[in-house]
């Protein structure tokens, strides 16, 4: 958990350095998210901390359409999640599997 709010954090500071430097920077903080999303194993308290770093993405004009998309999915996973938890597991956890398998292969290290 420390990982990930350390990555948070990184990912926020990244947003405030110079612009001179804003395709690194860019790269970066899509390569945080990426790393947030791999590590998260499907936990909703993980998943949670990603979102941070999707709002940032949301902020750069150039990742704006990605982090739409992206933030859906982990919304329906999350939504999914509640849903296993509040006694309907069996009938949702196949497609809970097949979301996050999505949100992962699309978060793999490219």
């Amino acid at each position: 958990m420390k990982k990930l709010i350390l990555i948070v954090i990184m990912a926020s500071g990244l947003v405030a350095c110079a612009p001179s430097s804003a395709p690194q920077e860019d790269s970066r903080l899509k390569e945080a998210y990426s790393a947030c999303i791999n590590t998260a194993e499907g936990s909703p308290e993980k998943i949670e901390a990603c979102q941070s770093v999707l709002n940032v993405l949301k902020k750069e004009k150039q990742h704006q359409q990605f982090a739409n998309q992206e933030s859906v999915r982990v919304l329906d996973y999350q939504q999914c999640i509640q849903a296993v938890h509040s006694g309907n597991g069996q009938a949702v956890s196949a497609d809970c599997d097949k979301i996050w398998r999505e949100i992962s292969r699309n978060n793999t290290a490219k």
